[in-house]
C-alpha cells in the first residue's frame, strides 16, 4: 500500500514523506469514520468533523516522524509500510487528544494557526442561540478529545499489526500516556504553587514525564516493537538518547512560547506567561533576579489573575528573563542535553548506523529550531 525508495532519499524528503503519508491516511481514516457515524448517530457528525479538521490543520508530525525512526532502529528501510503507517497515524490522534484538552486547561483559544475544539463547539452553540456556549464548547472539546484518544488505541490493533505485537504496542503506549498524565498534573499543580516553591529539579521532572517520555521515547519505542526487530537493550538505548533530547526540545519550545513570532508558532504571544506556567526560564529568572524583578515575577506569577496579566506584563517578564541571564542559562543547559543524547547515540550497539546520523540530524534541527 504505502512504497518508498529510501536509498539516496535525503532527511528532509523523508519527513515530507512521513507528513503525506500520514495526512492521506487520516483523510482517508476520517472519511470511514464519516461512514460509521452517518449509520450510528448523524447528529454526532460535528465530532468527527472538529476531529478531522483538527488533526489535519498542520504540526510538524514530529512523533509519526521519530516512530519511523524506531521501525527502522535496527534495519534501515527494512519491512513493510503499511504496519508503521497505522502506528504513525496513532500516535498523531494522541496528539491531538492531549492538545484539545492541554487548549481547554490552558484557556488558550488559537491552535496550528486555527480556533481550538472548544472554541470551534462554543460558535456552533452561538450560531444555533444556545445558551451556557461557553460550558458546551467546553464540554464537547472534552468529549473530541476522548474520542480522539478511543481512535489512537484502535490503531494499534489494526489488521495490518502482527496480532503478537499488539498487547506490547498497547502497554507502552498506555505507561507513556500515564506518564504525560503525572506530567500534566504537575505541570498544572505548579501553576498554582508560589514561585519559591518550585525549583529546577521540580520543571526538569515535567520535561522528563511530558517531553522525553511522550514526544520522543513513545514513537520510538512503539515504532521499534512494531518492526518486531526490538529488544530490551534497543529499547533502553533510544531511552537513553529520548531523555536529554526530549528536555532540548522542550526548553526550546519554552523559549519560541516566549519569545517567538505568533504568526510564525500558531499560538497566541505570551500565552505561557498569563497561564503562569512555570518554565526553567521563569525558574532560573526568578533565582537570578535582583530584589525589584523578583517583585515583579511574584506579582505576575503569584498574585494576578490570569485576566489581568496584559501584554506589557508579558515583555516585562520577557525582559527579565533575558537580562538576569536565565535565557542564556536555558541555552546552555540546551547544548548540555544535546552532547548528552548524541553521547547516547554513539555509544549505542543495537541502533542502526543510518538511525543514528538521522536522530543526530534531527536532534540538532530540533533544539536549535525557531518554531
Amino acid at each position: 500500500m504505502y512504497k518508498l525508495k529510501y536509498e539516496g532519499l535525503s532527511r528532509e524528503k523523508l519527513i515530507e514523506f512521513v507528513v503525506q503519508g500520514v495526512n492521506e491516511r487520516l483523510k482517508a481514516f476520517f472519511d470511514e469514520l464519516y461512514r460509521e457515524v452517518e449509520l450510528e448517530a448523524i447528529k454526532a457528525r460535528d465530532v468527527v468533523d472538529v476531529a478531522k479538521k483538527f488533526t489535519l490543520r498542520g504540526g510538524k508530525r514530529l512523533r509519526a516522524v521519530l516512530a519511523l525512526v524506531g521501525y527502522w532502529s535496527r534495519e534501515w528501510g527494512s519491512g513493510s509500510l503499511n504496519p508503521i503507517m497505522d502506528v504513525m497515524v496513532a500516535i498523531e490522534l494522541l496528539q491531538s487528544y492531549l492538545l484539545v484538552h492541554d487548549d481547554i486547561m490552558d484557556r488558550d483559544e488559537v491552535r496550528r494557526g486555527g480556533p481550538t475544539a472548544h472554541v470551534v463547539f462554543r460558535e456552533i452553540c452561538r450560531k444555533h442561540g444556545w445558551s451556557d456556549c461557553s460550558h458546551y464548547g467546553i464540554s464537547q472539546a472534552i468529549t473530541t478529545g476522548d474520542y480522539l484518544e478511543a481512535l489512537a488505541v484502535g490503531l494499534l490493533a489494526s489488521k495490518n499489526i502482527d496480532p503478537v505485537l499488539v498487547p506490547q504496542l498497547v502497554s507502552t503506549y498506555t505507561r507513556g500516556l500515564r506518564l504525560v498524565a503525572y506530567g500534566q498534573y504537575l505541570d498544572v499543580l505548579f501553576s498554582k504553587l508560589p514561585l519559591r516553591n518550585v525549583g529546577e529539579e521540580d520543571i526538569t521532572l515535567v520535561y522528563k514525564l511530558k517531553t522525553s517520555s511522550y514526544t520522543i521515547e513513545l514513537p520510538l519505542h512503539l515504532g521499534a516493537i512494531a518492526s518486531g526487530k526490538h529488544n530490551d537493550r534497543l529499547l533502553r538505548e533510544l531511552s537513553e538518547y529520548a531523555n536529554p533530547a526530549g528536555v532540548a526540545f522542550q526548553i526550546r519550545d519554552d523559549i519560541i512560547g516566549l519569545y517567538g513570532d505568533p504568526s510564525v508558532t500558531g499560538k497566541p504571544a505570551g500565552s505561557d506567561v498569563k497561564g503562569k506556567k512555570k518554565t526553567l526560564l521563569v525558574i532560573k529568572a526568578y533565582e537570578y533576579a535582583s530584589s525589584d524583578d523578583r517583585k515583579l515575577l511574584e506579582l505576575v506569577y503569584d498574585e494576578m489573575s490570569e485576566e489581568e496579566i496584559t501584554d506589557e506584563y508579558v515583555e516585562r517578564v520577557r525582559e527579565i528573563v533575558k537580562t538576569t541571564g536565565a535565557l542564556e542559562y536555558c541555552e546552555k543547559t540546551i547544548k548540555n542535553n544535546v552532547e548528552k543524547a548524541l553521547g547516547a547515540i554513539k555509544d549505542s550497539k543495537e541502533i542502526s548506523s543510518e538511525a543514528r546520523e538521522f536522530l543526530e540530524w534531527l536532534t540538532y534541527k530540533l533544539a536549535y529550531r525557531e518554531k
